[in-house]
């Protein structure tokens, strides 16, 4: 698998697309130096069909087709009961939500004998995805009125597709539960979680 030798810089910027014909879209779009283009999709509206699962999917040319499910927050899939796959093949998903560390608290994920840790430093801060000799971090950028908050991305080490798919699709789901403010606000989320799989 190709890899990238030298620091990349990349953007990540939001669109939103809605028609009569189809649902609507959301999500983020950008380039990646050699790697070319990606895009993340994901429907913003409540669809029963789905029963409070949501999807984000980034799909690009030189990129494995990766796909995060899991349970709908905030108009976005969480990482409850959320599955990762990149070309079809799951990734396995770690985290501790009642941890009080932020290292305790870290998701981690195992793919084909690789091991990274995602963290979320907060609102507004970085979030960081690491394995041994690469680090992928996503930050806040600029504001545009008409589309939103524009994310500013940098990948060290070498780099491949499977990294940065991992990092970028990652940007679209609700990691709130990795942050400590945000765990304690998750704790009713993940209350009434448990209360509807067992009534499922």
């Amino acid at each position: 698998m190709e890899t990238s030798t030298e620091s990349l810089k990349f953007e990540l910027t939001p669109y939103r697309v809605s028609s009569k014909k189809e649902l609507p879209k959301a999500g983020i779009k950008g380039e990646v130096g050699h790697f070319g283009s990606f895009t993340v999709e994901r429907c913003p509206l409540y669809r029963p069909l789905e029963k409070g699962m949501d999807t984000a999917r980034l799909s690009g040319p030189a990129f494995p087709e990766t796909t995060f499910r899991g349970k709908r927050r905030s108009g976005q899939p969480s990482l409850f009961k959320a599955e990762l796959t990149l070309d079809g093949r799951n990734a396995e998903l770690r985290f501790n939500a009642r941890a009080l560390r932020k290292e305790d608290r870290a998701l981690r994920i195992a793919y084909e004998g690789r091991e990274y840790v995602y963290s979320v430093e907060g609102l507004g801060a970085a979030n960081v995805l690491e394995r041994e000799g690469v680090r992928v971090t996503i930050e806040p950028g600029q504001y545009i009125p008409s589309t939103g908050t524009v994310r500013a991305g940098t990948a060290t080490g070498p780099v491949d597709a499977v990294d940065l798919a991992i990092a970028i699709v990652l940007e679209e789901v609700d990691t709130d539960v990795l942050t400590l403010g945000g765990a304690v606000m998750s704790s009713p989320f993940a209350l009434m979680q448990r209360f509807s799989d067992t009534a499922e």
